[in-house]
């Protein structure tokens, strides 16, 4: 360590001078630290564009499914002992439904043992601590309470039962969860000293529904069972002389809420994107020094790192491509109906791709050809694409998009080691990446500097000190020089 002498022997301020030497010896620092962050800058911009197309890229899986773009409803008339719900793989149809009887769950009771017993103890006395329900095995001690073992048996999700106790009565019994003619299989001394026994389990069986669809007598173990895709609920008798009918048809109140959806995000996504890639670049407003900023008040640091920011990925060839693929994806190469025809429109240029969406047009396009509309949005080709194409020409919009949106995240993700599946912007960058090890090199580098900065600023020092050290002796000199000669 060189031990500093400040000026007394010259009268000059050393600090200020050394200070001022290493100005233009730190400019390659300060070059390689604007760099830097100016790098940094732009790998957080890559990140935001990142977590903007997993956000879209999840939202059409959204919208992709069935009960969104091929969604059905069932309109329930006549007798009003059955409800229904039209699944994505329905068919429009009618179905017409009667109810013989209800669906019953097998179930017994215990004999009356002692009323107010409340543990195990007061019904049983034997060795075998254990019953066995359906598929579960259920252990317990004579000092355990009724209340407990009633709810082990209840949160064995193998024992297939609801156990209930009533201690007024000194009563227990059990009823199958499923419905239907399945039997109960239950064994153990407790049982068997309650009065419950394979023999009464099966006096306890209970029964299918039975119903007649369409013309034909059939059986269903549930109250809800589906048909054609449409999940049917019975939830009594049909009366004499009465009949439930189930109109199948295509909502296009929901295929319209879905298209809409997907062009907002749509138009969100790629308004982010070009913004980025044509947002102004300021190129004189470099990342500021630490001097700077020390001269700087807190809003002028703002406003100029404001513009420093601005138009990091400018013309980005990454983005660039992403736009590019994605309006193709809408407009290109589509075997289907053209979204046109639905009356889903682009912007003028100025709107860059905007889509624009006549929901008049669309909902009528749709009461009169809705399985265009699934071709069109929905469906999907998994087969592997040509070497040069992203998508397959029978790709619908979502899986087309979806298929550009991976491509991109990859390339992001080799770029500035962004996270191809998460949304969320704190998420921490991939260790292995083009642009870390762009950073990486950066550290280094300034490492070095500083090492040698350091090194320069103490041979300097050293040198003033070994000025001032010959200054004093001379000073010194000077003066017994002086008081002889006087």
């Amino acid at each position: 360590m060189v031990m500093r002498i400040g000026g007394l022997a010259s009268g000059m301020n050393i600090d200020d001078i050394v200070k001022n030497m290493m100005t233009a010896s730190k400019f390659p620092l300060n070059k390689l630290n604007q760099q830097k962050q100016q790098t940094e800058w732009k790998r957080e911009g890559y990140r935001t564009i990142s977590t903007t197309l997993v956000s879209f890229n999840d939202k059409l899986s959204t919208f992709g499914l069935s009960s969104s773009i091929n969604s059905k409803k069932a309109t329930v008339t006549g007798a009003s002992n059955v409800t229904a719900t039209a699944t994505g793989s329905a068919t429009n149809s009618v179905i017409n439904i009667s109810v013989g009887n209800l669906a019953s769950a097998s179930s017994v009771v215990s004999s009356p043992a002692k009323p107010g017993a409340t543990k195990i103890s007061d019904l049983y006395s034997g060795t075998d601590m254990t019953i066995k329900i359906g598929e579960g095995t259920i252990g317990f001690d004579a000092d355990d309470t009724i209340a407990s073992l009633v709810s082990k048996i209840n949160n064995d999700k193998t024992t297939g039962v609801t156990a209930v106790y009533d201690q007024k009565s000194g009563q227990m019994s059990l009823t199958n969860i499923a419905t239907g003619s399945v039997p109960m299989e239950v064994e153990g001394g407790l049982l068997a000293a309650i009065g419950i026994n394979n023999t009464t389990a099966s006096a306890g069986k209970g029964t299918d529904a039975t119903v007649i669809i369409n013309g034909i007598s059939t059986t269903q173990s549930s109250n809800t069972f589906t048909v054609n895709g449409v999940t049917i609920s019975i939830h009594g008798v049909t009366p004499t002389d009465q009949s439930t009918q189930i109109q199948v048809n295509q909502d296009t109140d929901k295929m319209v809420d879905t298209i809409k959806s997907f062009v907002e995000s749509y138009n969100a996504t790629i308004a982010t994107l070009n913004l980025a890639t044509s947002e102004e670049r300021f190129r004189t407003y470099l990342p500021l020094t630490t001097e700077q900023r020390a001269a700087m008040s807190e809003d002028e640091i703002k406003l100029w790192e404001t513009k420093a920011k601005s138009g990091m990925l400018k013309s980005d060839p990454i983005i660039d491509k992403a736009l590019s693929e994605m309006r193709t994806a809408i407009i290109g190469g589509l075997v289907t109906p053209n979204i046109t025809q639905f009356g889903i429109t682009t912007g003028n240029y100025s709107e860059k791709g905007k889509l624009i969406i006549d929901e008049t047009k669309l909902k009528a396009a749709l009461e009169a050809n809705p399985e265009d509309v699934f071709a069109l949005f929905g469906q999907v080709d998994n087969s592997k694409p040509a070497p040069d194409k992203i998508y397959n020409e029978d790709d619908g919009i979502f899986s087309r998009l979806k298929k550009v949106g991976s491509v991109i995240l990859t390339s992001l993700s080799e770029k500035a080691g962004t996270s191809k599946y998460s949304s969320d912007l704190t998420t921490a960058f991939l260790v292995s990446s083009q642009m870390g090890d762009q950073l990486k090199i950066f550290d280094t580098r300034i490492a070095d500097i500083n090492r040698r900065l350091a090194s320069l600023e103490a041979r300097y020092y050293k040198q003033f000190t070994a000025m001032e050290t010959a200054m004093n002796k001379f000073n010194s000199t000077s003066s017994s020089l002086s008081s002889m000669l006087s």
